[in-house]
């Protein structure tokens, strides 16, 4: 709320400091009524104007809002990153295993059924020829060589399955990096902002102050410019006096602005470097995330491999590639028969695992997915807070200067029809002054009527 009321309160001063000139210039132009009040100097304290207009609780309301979207001043342990996200990504985690486990698991049981069903059309094929049953040394042959070869496809598979998962794991942390960099940068951003405020509210304050301590003699010294019966000489110095009253009031604003400066140059150096730490903190926590990430992958597709094909004897290698032995005795079409069932099953087996390996690549894109946004929602929310506040402080500033542009309407006919001429706004009461709050307030509350 202090951050909100630091616009309005620099264009407060410039409203008070308007008035004073611009009622200056108007008595030296037009003299005012002749009243008990001539001359005399008016002051207003426009805080209290200001809660007694009739718009005052629609500006409440604007303030509450803005308290309400800006956690950060009024409540920083709400806007901290949600201290259950860990958990919702061990949950995510563990619906990533789980999948795997129910894949592998899927996987075994698939090849132990076309297994069983390739030994069962090999004996029966074997029987319509009038052979022999086959041994359990020649089934068993045939269906580890089916597992070995099913194996390999698998393995090819699950390869290509980890180098999908490892350039989808770069983007999401080339995007979070972004997005941390983004979120530090908008934070430094608005504390440069809220402190280049501040120190333009305390130089317009003291550039105020200073005039309201000159105010009573440079009204003096004016007052005397302005006789015609002031000789040359006593013109010539008060001239003088008022220019060194300038100089003065101009030399201890620019030394301020001079020492604000210095210290705005030295807070933007300072966030520069907290930004550019956080942010490589950031960087690192999220490289060692995904080091680990592809870690515990590799050794989750390692043992789903390892697993899956069962027990696989030794064939004969031709050509540097493993081939199932038939029995030579067999008649040549029951051997194309065998090797044909041979193929068939395993074609059969390898669309199946296919489709299989398929179904988990999408619950693990969806998991995945779900993981980032659970990264981005955070930011998201504090954006659109951002952009909420930002609208709803210049909905509050353009409200506040509709007020004190009517107040100071009302004042300035208070101050006429009691021939004053000069009006201080929220200023400590100067001697002799003529206070105006009381013939305010009855007018700003006569708007209610």
């Amino acid at each position: 709320m202090r951050s909100a009321h630091g616009g309005a309160l620099r264009r407060v001063a410039a409203i008070a400091a308007l008035t004073t000139i611009a009622a200056c210039s108007h008595s030296q132009s037009q003299p005012g009524p002749a009243t008990s009040g001539a001359g005399s100097v008016g002051y207003v304290r426009m805080e209290e104007l200001v809660q007694k207009h009739p718009l005052y609780d629609q500006l409440s309301r604007y303030d509450r809002s803005i308290e309400a979207f800006d956690l950060t001043s009024t409540a920083p342990q709400v806007a901290r990153a949600d201290p259950h996200l860990a958990e919702r990504e061990r949950a995510l985690q563990k619906e990533l295993r789980d999948a795997a486990d129910r894949t592998q698991k899927l996987l075994g049981q698939k090849q132990q059924q076309y297994q069983q069903q390739e030994a069962a059309a090999i004996a029966a094929a074997m029987r319509g020829a009038g052979q022999a049953g086959p041994s359990a040394a020649q089934i068993v042959g045939t269906v580890n060589a089916t597992a070995q070869q099913q194996q390999s496809g698998v393995t090819s598979q699950a390869r290509r399955d980890f180098e999908s998962y490892r350039a989808n794991l770069a983007k999401q942390d080339q995007a979070q990096i972004g997005a941390a960099q983004k979120a530090l940068s908008d934070r430094a951003d608005r504390t440069y902002r809220a402190k280049v405020e501040e120190v333009q509210s305390k130089e317009s304050a003291l550039s105020l102050k200073m005039a309201n301590e000159d105010a009573a003699q440079r009204l003096a010294l004016r007052t005397k410019l302005s006789s015609l019966a002031l000789d040359d000489a006593a013109r010539d110095d008060a001239q003088k006096q008022l220019a060194a009253l300038d100089r003065k009031e101009a030399d201890a604003l620019a030394a301020q602005r001079n020492r604000d400066a210095q210290s705005l140059s030295a807070l933007q150096a300072q966030l520069h470097d907290q930004v550019q730490g956080e942010l490589n903190a950031q960087v690192a926590s999220i490289r060692q995330r995904s080091i680990g990430s592809l870690t515990q992958r590799q050794q989750s597709l390692s043992k789903q491999i390892s697993t899956i094909g069962g027990p696989v004897v030794r064939t004969t290698v031709i050509n540097g590639k493993p081939q199932q032995q038939i029995n030579p005795n067999l008649p040549p079409a029951l051997r194309a028969r065998i090797e044909q069932l041979h193929n068939d099953y395993q074609r059969r087996f390898q669309d199946d695992a296919k489709t299989t390996i398929a179904d988990f690549e999408k619950t693990r894109q969806d998991l995945s997915r779900r993981y980032a946004e659970l990264h981005g929602i955070e930011g998201a929310s504090q954006q659109g807070a951002q952009a909420q506040i930002v609208s709803l402080r210049k909905k509050r500033d353009d409200l506040y200067d509709q007020m004190v542009a009517q107040i100071d309407r009302e004042v300035r006919l208070i101050a006429q029809q009691r021939g004053i001429a000069v009006v201080l706004t929220n200023v400590v009461a100067p001697a002799g002054g003529v206070d105006l709050t009381p013939d305010a307030l009855k007018d700003i509350e006569s708007l209610h009527e």
